[in-house]
């Protein structure tokens, strides 16, 4: 069993859900890390509590945890990014057809109300084309937001997620520019 934070332990059965917590990364750790137990779940979730994400198949996402910079997207840092694979990906291996990747630094401090609005609105970029016409795209989203993400979980409450998003990613980068200016000071001490 993996270490949990204090608020994922707390919330871990919010809503009548039962999703895994969310690991507790090792010190310093950077790179990838498979997200599937908790963000799956997640997913399954959203596909049946919304009407806007019910066509996605969760089974075909691979799911990972990210320590990597995140990416902006309108002059705001957002948790997560889609990446639709490649069909050249896909003959090398079949078994997804997406990848999410979420920001773990923030990610891991998230309640569960706003894992939920995060992952949705990650989720409402996949495009499984129309019933006549089946195709599996990108979506753009409709400006900053998607509307069916600003619909079902209403604007005042998605504006604030993602203004918790940005404001939580940039004090990680201010804390993460102090340390290495502090370390630079403490090399120059020692020389």
């Amino acid at each position: 069993m993996s270490q949990t934070t204090e608020t994922q332990k707390n919330e871990e059965t919010k809503l009548g859900l039962n999703f895994e917590n969310t690991p507790v990364l090792p010190d310093g750790y950077e790179g990838y890390m498979d997200a599937d137990e908790e963000l799956s779940k997640i997913a399954k979730h959203i596909k049946t509590s919304t009407v806007h994400n019910d066509s996605i198949e969760t089974n075909r996402i691979k799911f990972l945890y990210s320590t990597m910079n995140p990416k902006k997207e309108g002059g705001r840092y957002v948790l997560s990014a889609l990446t639709k694979r490649s069909d050249i990906d896909k003959m090398v291996n079949d078994d997804y057809d997406y990848i999410i990747t979420v920001f773990y630094d923030v990610w891991k401090d998230l309640d569960v109300d706003n894992k939920i609005i995060q992952l949705d609105k990650v989720l409402c970029g996949i495009d499984m084309g129309t019933i006549d016409k089946p195709a599996l795209k990108k979506k753009p989203s409709d400006t900053r937001e998607y509307n069916d993400n600003l619909r079902h979980y209403g604007p005042e409450k998605v504006l604030n997620s993602s203004e918790m998003v940005d404001l939580a990613c940039q004090r990680i980068f201010e804390e993460k520019k102090e340390k290495k200016r502090e370390e630079r000071e403490m090399k120059k001490m020692k020389i």
